[in-house]
C-alpha cells in the first residue's frame, strides 16, 4: 500500500532512508562505546570542578542545587547532548561541497526533509546508546521515581528542543553556500548553546535578570529545563513560559529556514546548477 501525506509525498522513501541509515550506523558501534566513554569521563569532570566549588565555599546548596542535586544534573546534561546535537550542517555542507545539493530540488524528495532523514538515524543511534545509558545513571544516582505525568512532560520538552536544534542546525548548514569551511561557526554555534542553554552553569545561577531572558530563548529547552524538570527544580510557570517560547521560535525559524533553502535553490539554479 503506497503511503501519501499532503506536503509530504513519497513518505515510505523517507522512511526507508531512515531504516537504511540505522542499518549504516549500526557499523559503528564502537565509536559509541567510546563516545559514551569519554563522555562519562567528560561528566567526571564537570562534577569533579562543581564538587570544589561546593566543598570550597562550605555551602549546602546554591540557589537550590545540592552537590548531589549537581551531580544528577551534569549526567542528564549529557544524556540530553545525545538528543541536541548538530548532525545537519556536516550533512549539508558535505552535499554542496560534493555538488550533489544543485540537483536536490528536483528529486521527488524534498531536500530540507530529505537531509534530516539522513541525520535522523545517526540522531536514533545516539539516543538509544548514549542518552538512555545516562538517564539510567541519572535514575539509579536521583533514586527518583519519575511520574507518568513529569516523564510525559520531559518527552515534550526533549522533542520541542530535538526541533530547535535541527532547525538552527539547518540554518547553519545553508552557510556553507557561502562560507567555504563552517566547521569554526558550527563550533561557536555549538559553545553557544551549552552556555546559554545550561550546559556547563544552571542558568538559574546566573543573573535574574539574564535568567528571564535565556528563559525566552530557544536554548533553555534543549537542556536546561528538561534537567530541572528531571530534579523537580524548576516551576511550572518558567516550564509553561519557555515551552510556549519555544514553540514561537519553532514557527519563526521553520519561516526562515524555508526561506533560506528557497534562496539557496534560486542561487543554484541560476549558477546553472
Amino acid at each position: 500500500m503506497k503511503s501519501s501525506l499532503v506536503g509530504f509525498p513519497n513518505i515510505d522513501a523517507y522512511i526507508s532512508m531512515i531504516a537504511i541509515g540505522i542499518k549504516d550506523q549500526l557499523a559503528y558501534k564502537l565509536d559509541y562505546i567510546i563516545s559514551l566513554f569519554f563522555k562519562f569521563i567528560n561528566v567526571l569532570f564537570m562534577i569533579l570542578i562543581w564538587s570544589a566549588i561546593y566543598l570550597g565555599t562550605g555551602v549546602a546548596s546554591i540557589r537550590g542545587l545540592s552537590l548531589p542535586d549537581i551531580y544528577v544534573y551534569f549526567f542528564i546534561i549529557y544524556a540530553l547532548r545525545g538528543v541536541a546535537n548538530m548532525q545537519l550542517p556536516d550533512v549539508i555542507e558535505e552535499d554542496i561541497q560534493e555538488g550533489s545539493i544543485a540537483t536536490a530540488y528536483t528529486r521527488p524528495l524534498r531536500y530540507p526533509i530529505q537531509v534530516y532523514m539522513r541525520g535522523a538515524a545517526e540522531d536514533l543511534m545516539a539516543m538509544l546508546l548514549i542518552t538512555v545509558p545516562f538517564f539510567v545513571i541519572a535514575v539509579l544516582i536521583a533514586h527518583v521515581t519519575l511520574t507518568l505525568g513529569t516523564v510525559l512532560l520531559l518527552l515534550v520538552e526533549i522533542l520541542i528542543g530535538y526541533v530547535l536544534v535541527n532547525l538552527i542546525g539547518f540554518l547553519v548548514g545553508m552557510t556553507a553556500v557561502k562560507l567555504i569551511n563552517i566547521g569554526g561557526l558550527e563550533a561557536v554555534i555549538w559553545s553557544t548553546l551549552l552556555l546559554l542553554g545550561g550546559g556547563i552553569v544552571p542558568l538559574n545561577m546566573m543573573p535574574l535578570v539574564v535568567q528571564q531572558i535565556l528563559y525566552l530563548s530557544p536554548f533553555a529547552i534543549m537542556l536546561y529545563i528538561p534537567a530541572t524538570t528531571f530534579l523537580g527544580t524548576v516551576s511550572q510557570s518558567i516550564i509553561v513560559t519557555n515551552i510556549l517560547a519555544s514553540l514561537a521560535w519553532i514557527a519563526l525559524l521553520t519561516v526562515v529556514a524555508f526561506i533560506a533553502w528557497d534562496r539557496v535553490r534560486r542561487q543554484i539554479t541560476s549558477a546553472g546548477g
